[in-house]
Parts: structure tokens; sequence; C-alpha cells
């Protein structure tokens, strides 16, 4: 499914987000994330306990680079519990199409991203 904010009604992108929500299992680790221009976090769902992380950004932060941050805090968050189903809810579609491209370029080009350290700020 790919929908935008611009060609759908906001009621039915609400019904859709949610019918996924639904639809994940109960016993799947479960992040979201959201970053914001002061500061950004994690809440993250097993099936016995929540938690919220909480991170303050660097001053003058970007909100994209805020949800990176996030999408990488969550990452960490999923690779320290092992869960065998892990599900990681983002709201920032140029977020993800940036990591995308990311990892499209480090394996067509290796070690071509050292070099352009523009990228690499982002990421880190």
């Amino acid at each position: 499914m790919n929908f935008t904010k611009h060609n759908e009604h906001p009621e039915l992108l609400r019904q859709l987000a949610l019918e996924v929500i639904d639809n994940i299992p109960s016993q799947a680790l479960v992040l979201y994330s959201d970053g914001g221009r002061t500061g950004s976090g994690v809440f993250m769902r097993t099936n016995t306990e929540k938690f919220r992380y909480r991170f303050r950004n660097p001053d003058n932060s970007s909100v994209f680079r805020s949800e990176l941050v996030d999408i990488r805090e969550a990452l960490n968050l999923a690779l320290g519990n092992r869960a065998s189903d892990t599900w990681i809810l983002i709201d920032s579609k140029s977020s993800v199409q940036f990591l995308y491209l990311k990892d499209i370029l480090e394996s067509a080009l290796p070690g071509l991203l050292c070099h352009v350290p523009w990228i690499m700020d982002i990421v880190v």
C-alpha cells in the first residue's frame, strides 16, 4: 500500500493505520518512533511491558535528522530485545526512502559514502 497525505482523506489514512496496528501479532515487539525539532522518542511494547524512551536532539537539528535518530534507536532496541517478530512503526516516509537509497548506494558503490561527509553526518 502506498498512500500520501496529499491524495487521501485523513480519516481513511487513520483507519488504514489502525487496521495495520490491530493486525500485529500479540507476541510481537512493537516500536513506535517519532521525532521532532527539539526532542524525539521511541515507545516500545512487548507482550508484557511498555517502555518510553526520550532523546534530546542536538541544537539546530532538523526534524528529518531527528526521525533518523529515532529509527536508529528503535533498531538498537529491537536488536537488544532479540524478539523473533518485530514491528517498527514510523511516520516519516522521507526517512525510510533515504535509508533505502543509502542502502542501494552502499551496495552499488562500496566505500563511496565515507567520502560524502554530509550523508554520514545525517545518519550518525
